[in-house]
């Protein structure tokens, strides 16, 4: 899992792009298991990857329609572990038609963290291999964020996973942080290494505390 945290600007959401493949570096190299991504076929390289935003982009369907937004053939079993993983079996429980229930235009019928929990199931549906998570905690409550994070944690087992944090619990087990500051990489580590080096992580640290 690589995470990237600092101040608003730094480039940290164009780096994702850069992943996604709606930039293209002007210098160096994005390799894929080896494998420049400008040689990659992108149709199918899209295909294993899935965005969790910090602002959820959903329609006015029921719950099930957002999930599966632009699959086929899911079969029922699959949505109810996916609701499960996505910690959203008691929100649907208490839902007056469960999962048919309708959610209003861009679901504001819903709280911001119930809009989240659909986007990670919208995710964990697809079964990708490469997971990013751009702020996807940073506008909610600490309830909502707290049971976003459980979601999160099922997302992410197994898959390679980009994280963009403000708030550094979030990225407490990461493999790899990347602090950026004006498009550069100010410093590289893990969360115990970065805090005993004691610059600009830990001073990040400090101030959350």
């Amino acid at each position: 899992m690589y995470c990237s945290c600092r101040e608003s600007g730094a480039g940290k959401t164009t780096v994702l792009s850069m992943v996604v493949g709606f930039y293209r570096p002007t210098k160096g190299r994005i390799l894929v298991d080896g494998v420049p991504l400008d040689q990659l076929d992108m149709q199918s390289y899209r295909q294993k990857l899935a965005v969790v935003p910090q602002t959820t982009i959903l329609f006015s369907g029921s719950i099930s329609d957002n999930i599966i937004y632009g699959l086929v053939n899911v079969s029922e079993e699959q949505i109810q572990k996916v609701i499960e993983m996505a910690n959203l079996y008691d929100v649907v429980s208490e839902l007056p038609d469960g999962l048919d229930t309708l959610i209003g235009e861009h679901g504001g019928k819903l709280s911001g963290g119930q809009r989240q929990r659909i986007a990670i199931a919208r995710a964990l549906i697809r079964n990708p291999e490469i997971i990013i998570l751009d702020e996807a905690t940073s506008a909610l409550d600490n309830h909502s964020e707290y049971k976003v994070q459980q979601a999160i944690q099922q997302l992410i087992k197994g898959r390679t996973t980009f994280i963009v944090a403000h708030r550094l619990s979030t990225i407490r087990d990461a493999d790899r942080i990347v602090v950026m500051k004006n498009g550069s990489c100010e410093e590289v580590g893990t969360y115990e290494e970065l805090i005993e080096k004691k610059g600009a992580f830990y001073e990040l640290r400090k101030m959350q505390m």
